[in-house]
């Protein structure tokens, strides 16, 4: 029989929030009970460090610069979203017979014109859909706090002096007519931007109809009304938590020893073991797969009024959500679950990747892959089961937004794990993190002039840059410089 299929996908959590992965001050039993009964993937990769590309490049098995998903789509105004020429996840197990559902968030695009749902996730291979087209964020709170906290807002009041300035300026020098036409018009553009800002809490939370227990329920009711009718499941709940805004319910809100977030965190885990109670309850649980991971690395630069951090724990790895080199943006804590098929207690310590998914699932129950594209993820099915303790990855590239930051190479039989570095984030001096969410946004990282070397298996807070003059990490360099050209060449 095929599987049934759960992924269990949260939205900044960092690798260090779940007790499987060292944290002994935050309760999530049944998160660490898939741990416990399946298998622990401690060096697994999300595909980048921001929700829309990471996203992207899960459902499709492809780098999100392939897709054209690099960015984070910002607004449900926005046309972008996941191209129909993009064989999907879902797709593919809609063709083996899945009845698919996503539960939760979605961010890979919504309106293509206006309100026309042209990148739904019907359109995508979900048979059903329940949740949140664009993200969570802040401003569902109530107030307006995302535009302030990245910088926008005073940015745009810069501008509009200066524009109005400007006009004013020009009437009076130049021509009076052109003063005033040009005045108008920085006064509509001005408004246009101020309302889209100020109301953004308001327009992207509009298609909210569902909380904590709702969400829960949407999963278990499809998974119940799925198996009356003899169908395979393949169930995706998306997670808001532990995305700002922090909206945790009693009994958690409160309960854990780390704030909103850590309740957040707590209630997520609750959750997980309400879906799967419900495939025990039906006697399908040893036949089903759970997938649980975060989109990317936990988000460090959140804090509350009173400067205290309320986001993720990245354990010991380096940088935060947006740092698409650094290994705490991008490194996960994945587990894997399918009692009929999978050894327990079993830990896989070589480079994975979310891109990994689709080739994985498609092996186990015949699906297709696409054979005209790029396909950047691999069968890890022998990894998971034990046959194989290599990695199938040579070489994993990785992103910050549409530039390549850095390229991971793993050589055979070496046990090391080397990556380059072509950019560096601009950290706060002595710390690893950023001074704001908008120095992150608008500043960025910068180029090196000499690329970093780590061996980030012996040295994983990335600490001690190998001297790439003698060998062999000369050769190193050479080798993923020779990979980097090729993997430019195959981008489309």
């Amino acid at each position: 029989e095929k599987p049934n299929i759960v992924i269990f996908l949260v939205d900044d959590l960092g690798i260090g929030d779940i007790g499987a992965f060292g944290n002994d001050t935050l309760r999530t039993p049944h998160v660490d009970s898939i741990c416990e009964n399946g298998v622990k993937l401690d060096h697994d990769l999300a595909a980048a460090s921001l929700c829309t590309p990471s996203r992207a490049a899960l459902m499709t098995s492809r780098y999100a610069i392939r897709t054209g998903m690099s960015s984070v789509i910002t607004s449900l105004m926005s046309p972008q979203g996941l191209p129909t020429s993009e064989h999907t996840l879902p797709q593919m197990l809609q063709e083996k017979g899945y009845a698919t559902a996503l539960i939760g968030k979605w961010h890979l695009g919504w309106n293509r014109q206006l309100l026309d749902q042209y990148y739904s996730p019907l359109k995508r291979g979900f048979d059903y859909f329940f949740g949140l087209p664009l993200s969570n964020v802040k401003d569902f709170g109530g107030k307006q706090e995302i535009m302030v906290d990245i910088g926008f807002t005073g940015k745009l009041y810069k501008l509009s002096a200066i524009c109005l300035s400007t006009s004013l300026i020009l009437s009076r020098l130049i021509n009076k007519k052109i003063g005033v036409t040009m005045t108008i018009m920085s006064l509509i553009l001005i408004g246009n931007f101020l309302f889209a800002f100020k109301t953004y809490g308001i327009w992207n939370s509009a298609l909210i109809r569902n909380d904590r227990i709702r969400l829960i329920e949407e999963g278990q009711n499809f998974i119940k009304s799925q198996h009356a009718a003899e169908k395979p499941v393949f169930l995706f709940m998306s997670w808001l938590h532990v995305h700002t805004y922090m909206h945790p319910q009693p009994p958690f809100k409160g309960a854990s020893q780390h704030g909103p977030y850590g309740d957040a965190v707590e209630e997520t885990d609750w959750a997980v073991g309400q879906i799967m109670d419900t495939l025990k309850q039906l006697q399908i649980l040893d036949n089903t797969l759970f997938y649980f991971s975060s989109d990317h690395g936990g988000d460090k630069l959140e804090h509350d009024e009173e400067g205290r951090l309320v986001g993720g724990w990245n354990g010991l790895f380096r940088g935060n959500k947006g740092d698409g080199s650094q290994e705490g943006g991008i490194r996960v804590p994945t587990c894997v679950q399918w009692p009929a098929k999978l050894p327990r207690r079993t830990l896989v310590s070589e480079p994975t990747s979310q891109l990994d998914l689709m080739p994985t699932l498609a092996s186990i129950v015949g699906g297709r892959m696409s054979t005209v594209r790029s396909i950047d993820g691999k069968d890890i099915l022998p990894l998971l089961t034990g046959d194989e303790t290599r990695t199938p990855h040579d070489f994993i590239f990785h992103y910050t937004g549409d530039k390549l930051s850095a390229i991971r190479y793993m050589p055979e039989e070496s046990g090391a794990v080397f990556k380059l570095h072509y950019v560096w984030p601009q950290w706060e001096p002595g710390t690893d993190s950023w001074a704001s969410i908008g120095a992150a946004v608008f500043d960025g990282p910068i180029l090196l002039p000499n690329p970093l070397l780590f061996d980030v298996a012996r040295d994983p807070r990335e600490e001690t840059p190998l001297d790439t003059n003698i060998e062999p990490y000369a050769s190193i360099v050479k080798c993923i410089e020779e990979a980097k050209l090729n993997h430019e060449r195959s981008l489309i």
